[in-house]
Protein backbone atom coordinates (compact mmCIF):
# COMPACT_ATOMS: atom_id res chain seq x y z
CA UNK A 1 0.00 0.00 0.00
CA UNK A 2 1.01 3.42 -0.02
CA UNK A 3 -0.48 7.15 2.08
CA UNK A 4 -2.65 9.11 -0.01
CA UNK A 5 -0.95 12.77 0.60
CA UNK A 6 -1.94 16.30 -0.98
CA UNK A 7 1.29 16.89 -3.28
CA UNK A 8 2.29 19.59 -5.65
CA UNK A 9 4.01 17.45 -9.11
CA UNK A 10 4.28 18.23 -12.54
CA UNK A 11 3.41 15.23 -14.43
CA UNK A 12 2.37 16.82 -17.59
CA UNK A 13 -0.21 15.16 -20.41
CA UNK A 14 1.24 11.68 -22.29
CA UNK A 15 -0.53 10.76 -25.91
CA UNK A 16 0.83 8.81 -28.53
CA UNK A 17 0.57 9.72 -32.38
CA UNK A 18 2.51 9.83 -36.10
CA UNK A 19 4.79 12.15 -36.71
CA UNK A 20 3.69 14.27 -39.76
CA UNK A 21 5.50 17.24 -42.03
CA UNK A 22 4.44 20.97 -40.75
CA UNK A 23 2.99 21.12 -44.40
CA UNK A 24 2.02 17.99 -46.44
CA UNK A 25 0.65 18.53 -49.71
CA UNK A 26 -1.02 16.17 -52.11
CA UNK A 27 -0.67 16.62 -55.83
CA UNK A 28 -2.98 14.92 -58.00
CA UNK A 29 -2.98 14.12 -62.25
CA UNK A 30 -4.68 17.19 -63.45
CA UNK A 31 -5.52 15.43 -66.95
CA UNK A 32 -5.43 12.17 -68.31
CA UNK A 33 -2.84 10.97 -70.23
CA UNK A 34 0.61 8.75 -70.01
CA UNK A 35 3.27 9.21 -67.59
CA UNK A 36 6.56 10.26 -69.35
CA UNK A 37 9.03 11.43 -66.54
CA UNK A 38 9.07 10.53 -63.55
CA UNK A 39 12.35 12.50 -61.94
CA UNK A 40 12.09 11.77 -58.12
CA UNK A 41 11.56 8.80 -55.74
CA UNK A 42 10.13 8.53 -52.38
CA UNK A 43 12.72 10.27 -49.75
CA UNK A 44 14.13 12.66 -52.27
CA UNK A 45 14.83 16.20 -51.65
CA UNK A 46 13.73 18.55 -53.97
CA UNK A 47 13.81 22.24 -54.33
CA UNK A 48 11.19 24.46 -55.31
CA UNK A 49 9.86 24.39 -59.12
CA UNK A 50 11.05 21.09 -59.89
CA UNK A 51 9.84 18.61 -62.21
CA UNK A 52 8.69 15.78 -60.78
CA UNK A 53 6.28 14.11 -63.07
CA UNK A 54 5.31 15.25 -66.54
CA UNK A 55 1.93 13.43 -68.06
CA UNK A 56 1.59 13.11 -72.38
CA UNK A 57 -2.08 14.72 -72.67
CA UNK A 58 -2.23 14.12 -76.70
CA UNK A 59 -5.56 16.15 -76.29
CA UNK A 60 -4.16 19.11 -74.05
CA UNK A 61 -1.55 18.82 -76.97
CA UNK A 62 -3.27 18.95 -79.83
CA UNK A 63 -5.55 21.43 -78.60
CA UNK A 64 -2.78 24.08 -77.69
CA UNK A 65 -1.51 23.77 -81.10
CA UNK A 66 -4.49 24.25 -82.79
CA UNK A 67 -5.40 27.19 -80.31
CA UNK A 68 -1.91 28.77 -81.57
CA UNK A 69 -2.95 28.38 -85.41
CA UNK A 70 -6.06 30.39 -84.95
CA UNK A 71 -4.57 32.81 -82.72
CA UNK A 72 -1.57 33.80 -85.43
CA UNK A 73 -4.56 33.76 -88.36
CA UNK A 74 -6.56 36.12 -86.03
CA UNK A 75 -3.62 38.50 -85.42
CA UNK A 76 -2.32 38.58 -88.65
CA UNK A 77 -6.28 39.73 -89.54
CA UNK A 78 -6.53 42.07 -86.88
CA UNK A 79 -3.04 43.86 -88.01
CA UNK A 80 -4.91 43.78 -91.25
CA UNK A 81 -8.14 45.42 -90.24
CA UNK A 82 -5.94 47.97 -87.99
CA UNK A 83 -4.22 49.17 -90.35
CA UNK A 84 -6.99 49.27 -93.05
CA UNK A 85 -9.24 51.12 -90.41
CA UNK A 86 -6.65 53.86 -89.53
CA UNK A 87 -6.64 54.95 -93.52
CA UNK A 88 -10.32 54.68 -93.07
CA UNK A 89 -10.56 51.78 -95.71
CA UNK A 90 -12.84 49.82 -93.58
CA UNK A 91 -15.75 50.05 -91.24
CA UNK A 92 -15.25 50.43 -87.21
CA UNK A 93 -17.49 47.55 -87.06
CA UNK A 94 -15.49 45.52 -89.18
CA UNK A 95 -12.73 46.59 -87.82
CA UNK A 96 -13.85 46.07 -83.93
CA UNK A 97 -15.26 42.40 -85.41
CA UNK A 98 -11.50 41.77 -86.39
CA UNK A 99 -10.30 42.87 -82.66
CA UNK A 100 -12.83 40.72 -80.88
CA UNK A 101 -11.90 37.75 -82.81
CA UNK A 102 -8.46 38.47 -81.69
CA UNK A 103 -9.04 38.89 -77.93
CA UNK A 104 -11.27 35.39 -78.06
CA UNK A 105 -8.65 33.75 -80.05
CA UNK A 106 -5.68 35.50 -77.42
CA UNK A 107 -7.58 33.80 -74.48
CA UNK A 108 -8.80 30.97 -75.98
CA UNK A 109 -4.78 30.21 -76.67
CA UNK A 110 -4.03 30.97 -73.08
CA UNK A 111 -6.54 28.67 -71.67
CA UNK A 112 -5.16 25.71 -74.01
CA UNK A 113 -1.33 26.88 -72.63
CA UNK A 114 -2.62 26.66 -69.26
CA UNK A 115 -4.22 22.65 -69.91
CA UNK A 116 -1.10 21.87 -71.53
CA UNK A 117 1.48 23.13 -69.19
CA UNK A 118 -0.62 21.56 -65.72
CA UNK A 119 0.21 18.39 -67.26
CA UNK A 120 3.92 19.30 -65.97
CA UNK A 121 3.95 18.73 -61.95
CA UNK A 122 6.14 20.75 -60.36
CA UNK A 123 6.96 21.32 -56.71
CA UNK A 124 5.54 24.02 -55.01
CA UNK A 125 7.96 24.48 -51.82
CA UNK A 126 10.83 22.70 -51.12
CA UNK A 127 10.39 19.24 -49.45
CA UNK A 128 10.67 15.63 -49.51
CA UNK A 129 8.65 13.14 -51.44
CA UNK A 130 6.81 11.07 -50.49
CA UNK A 131 3.15 7.90 -51.21
CA UNK A 132 5.45 8.73 -55.18
CA UNK A 133 3.72 5.10 -56.76
CA UNK A 134 3.63 6.32 -60.09
CA UNK A 135 5.82 4.54 -62.56
CA UNK A 136 6.78 5.74 -66.46
CA UNK A 137 4.54 4.64 -69.64
CA UNK A 138 2.15 4.44 -67.14
CA UNK A 139 -1.87 5.73 -68.20
CA UNK A 140 -3.56 8.13 -65.59
CA UNK A 141 -7.20 9.85 -65.46
CA UNK A 142 -7.46 13.07 -63.86
CA UNK A 143 -7.37 13.34 -59.99
CA UNK A 144 -5.45 10.17 -59.56
CA UNK A 145 -3.01 10.70 -56.83
CA UNK A 146 0.80 10.90 -57.77
CA UNK A 147 2.32 12.21 -54.74
CA UNK A 148 2.80 14.00 -51.21
CA UNK A 149 5.17 16.41 -50.97
CA UNK A 150 6.09 16.60 -47.30
CA UNK A 151 7.58 19.90 -46.18
CA UNK A 152 10.19 18.75 -42.87
CA UNK A 153 12.25 21.65 -41.95
CA UNK A 154 9.95 20.82 -39.70
CA UNK A 155 7.79 18.25 -37.72
CA UNK A 156 4.50 18.08 -36.40
CA UNK A 157 2.31 16.19 -34.15
CA UNK A 158 -1.00 16.18 -33.13
CA UNK A 159 -2.58 14.61 -29.95
CA UNK A 160 -5.80 14.46 -28.59
CA UNK A 161 -6.35 16.19 -25.14
CA UNK A 162 -9.27 15.58 -22.77
CA UNK A 163 -11.77 18.69 -21.73
CA UNK A 164 -10.59 18.41 -17.95
CA UNK A 165 -6.62 18.79 -19.06
CA UNK A 166 -6.63 21.42 -22.57
CA UNK A 167 -7.15 24.65 -20.14
CA UNK A 168 -4.01 23.65 -18.09
CA UNK A 169 -1.82 23.28 -21.89
CA UNK A 170 -1.05 26.84 -24.10
CA UNK A 171 0.38 28.30 -27.16
CA UNK A 172 4.08 27.98 -26.43
CA UNK A 173 4.05 25.43 -24.35
CA UNK A 174 6.88 22.96 -24.30
CA UNK A 175 6.63 19.25 -25.27
CA UNK A 176 9.07 16.35 -24.86
CA UNK A 177 8.73 13.84 -27.95
CA UNK A 178 10.05 10.50 -27.39
CA UNK A 179 10.62 8.75 -30.76
CA UNK A 180 11.26 4.82 -30.72
CA UNK A 181 12.39 4.63 -33.99
CA UNK A 182 16.16 6.81 -33.81
CA UNK A 183 15.81 6.06 -29.64
CA UNK A 184 16.15 9.70 -29.45
CA UNK A 185 13.96 11.99 -27.11
CA UNK A 186 13.39 16.05 -28.60
CA UNK A 187 11.54 18.74 -27.61
CA UNK A 188 8.41 20.80 -29.06
CA UNK A 189 6.28 23.49 -28.67
CA UNK A 190 2.74 23.84 -28.43
CA UNK A 191 1.70 25.84 -31.94
CA UNK A 192 -2.31 25.30 -32.12
CA UNK A 193 -5.06 24.59 -29.64
CA UNK A 194 -8.38 23.29 -31.36
CA UNK A 195 -11.28 25.60 -30.26
CA UNK A 196 -13.88 22.74 -30.21
CA UNK A 197 -13.80 18.86 -29.01
CA UNK A 198 -14.11 16.82 -31.67
CA UNK A 199 -17.33 15.22 -32.15
CA UNK A 200 -16.25 11.57 -31.39
CA UNK A 201 -13.70 11.29 -29.54
CA UNK A 202 -14.56 14.37 -27.43
CA UNK A 203 -11.18 15.29 -27.39
CA UNK A 204 -9.25 18.92 -28.30
CA UNK A 205 -6.61 18.20 -31.04
CA UNK A 206 -3.17 20.01 -29.82
CA UNK A 207 -0.63 20.54 -32.18
CA UNK A 208 3.46 20.36 -31.63
CA UNK A 209 5.99 21.42 -33.66
CA UNK A 210 9.29 19.49 -33.42
CA UNK A 211 12.53 21.16 -34.97
CA UNK A 212 14.23 19.24 -37.65
CA UNK A 213 17.51 20.89 -38.72
CA UNK A 214 19.11 17.84 -39.71
CA UNK A 215 16.48 15.66 -41.13
CA UNK A 216 16.38 12.80 -39.21
CA UNK A 217 12.56 12.66 -38.33
CA UNK A 218 10.74 11.19 -41.25
CA UNK A 219 7.27 11.35 -42.06
CA UNK A 220 5.21 8.23 -40.21
CA UNK A 221 7.74 7.79 -37.41
CA UNK A 222 5.71 7.37 -34.39
CA UNK A 223 6.34 9.77 -30.85
CA UNK A 224 5.14 9.36 -26.92
CA UNK A 225 4.21 12.99 -26.13
CA UNK A 226 4.47 14.59 -22.60
CA UNK A 227 3.57 17.93 -22.36
CA UNK A 228 3.80 20.09 -19.87
CA UNK A 229 1.17 20.91 -17.80
CA UNK A 230 2.45 22.71 -15.04
CA UNK A 231 1.89 22.09 -11.09
CA UNK A 232 -0.66 20.00 -10.40
CA UNK A 233 -2.32 20.76 -7.26
CA UNK A 234 -4.40 17.93 -5.24
CA UNK A 235 -4.21 13.80 -5.45
CA UNK A 236 -1.54 12.06 -7.06
CA UNK A 237 -1.37 8.86 -7.35
CA UNK A 238 0.33 5.94 -9.02
CA UNK A 239 -1.45 5.07 -12.41
CA UNK A 240 -1.00 1.50 -11.61
CA UNK A 241 -3.29 1.74 -8.60
CA UNK A 242 -6.32 2.86 -10.65
CA UNK A 243 -8.52 0.06 -12.07
CA UNK A 244 -10.92 -0.25 -14.90
CA UNK A 245 -14.46 -1.63 -13.41
CA UNK A 246 -16.94 -1.57 -16.46
CA UNK A 247 -17.65 1.93 -17.18
CA UNK A 248 -15.89 3.60 -14.12
CA UNK A 249 -12.48 4.02 -12.75
CA UNK A 250 -11.45 2.95 -9.20
CA UNK A 251 -8.84 2.73 -6.65
CA UNK A 252 -9.01 0.83 -3.66
CA UNK A 253 -8.31 2.15 -0.24
CA UNK A 254 -7.90 -0.04 3.07
CA UNK A 255 -10.45 1.41 5.70
CA UNK A 256 -11.05 -1.14 8.91
CA UNK A 257 -8.87 -3.62 7.49
CA UNK A 258 -10.90 -4.36 4.37
CA UNK A 259 -10.89 -3.19 1.00
CA UNK A 260 -12.95 -0.69 -0.28
CA UNK A 261 -13.71 0.78 -4.14
CA UNK A 262 -14.02 4.87 -4.79
CA UNK A 263 -14.59 6.24 -8.16
CA UNK A 264 -12.29 8.60 -9.49
CA UNK A 265 -12.30 11.22 -12.45
CA UNK A 266 -8.64 11.46 -13.94
CA UNK A 267 -7.70 14.84 -14.71
CA UNK A 268 -4.33 14.70 -15.81
CA UNK A 269 -1.71 11.93 -16.62
CA UNK A 270 1.26 11.20 -17.87
CA UNK A 271 2.82 7.74 -17.87
CA UNK A 272 3.90 6.62 -14.46
CA UNK A 273 1.35 9.47 -12.38
CA UNK A 274 -2.24 10.62 -12.74
CA UNK A 275 -4.03 13.46 -10.76
CA UNK A 276 -7.38 12.21 -9.76
CA UNK A 277 -10.75 13.87 -7.87
CA UNK A 278 -12.96 11.58 -6.13
CA UNK A 279 -15.35 11.72 -3.20
CA UNK A 280 -14.04 10.82 0.21
CA UNK A 281 -10.41 10.88 -0.82
CA UNK A 282 -8.33 12.07 2.11
CA UNK A 283 -5.25 13.02 2.94
CA UNK A 284 -3.66 10.01 5.03
CA UNK A 285 -5.70 6.76 3.73
CA UNK A 286 -3.87 3.84 2.24
CA UNK A 287 -4.26 3.19 -1.59
CA UNK A 288 -3.57 -0.45 -2.72
CA UNK A 289 -0.98 -0.67 -5.26
CA UNK A 290 -0.73 -4.62 -5.36
CA UNK A 291 -3.26 -6.98 -5.91
CA UNK A 292 -5.73 -3.91 -6.65
CA UNK A 293 -6.64 -5.78 -9.98
CA UNK A 294 -7.96 -8.87 -8.27
CA UNK A 295 -9.23 -7.50 -5.60
CA UNK A 296 -12.89 -6.91 -4.67
CA UNK A 297 -14.37 -4.12 -2.60
CA UNK A 298 -14.92 -5.08 1.16
CA UNK A 299 -12.17 -8.16 1.02
CA UNK A 300 -10.65 -8.72 4.07
CA UNK A 301 -6.89 -7.10 3.65
CA UNK A 302 -4.02 -8.78 5.15
CA UNK A 303 -0.76 -7.01 4.53
CA UNK A 304 2.88 -8.91 3.61
CA UNK A 305 5.92 -7.45 5.01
Amino acid sequence: TQIIGNEEISIGYTASAEIKGKEEIPYVATSQGTVTVVNAKNGDQVNSGQLIIAIDNQTARSSAVAANSDYQAARINYEKYAMLYNKRLVTETEYLQAKTNYDSARANLQIANDASAKTSIRTALPGVIADLNIKEHQEVSAGVSLFTLVDDSEMQIEVGVPAATVSKISIGSTAKIKIDEIQKEVEGKVTEISGAADTVTRQFIVKIRIPNQNKELKKGMYGTVSINTGIEQGVIVPKEAIVIRGIEKVIYIVENGKSKAIVVKITNQNEKYASIEATGIKKGMEIIIEGQNVIQDGEKIKKIN
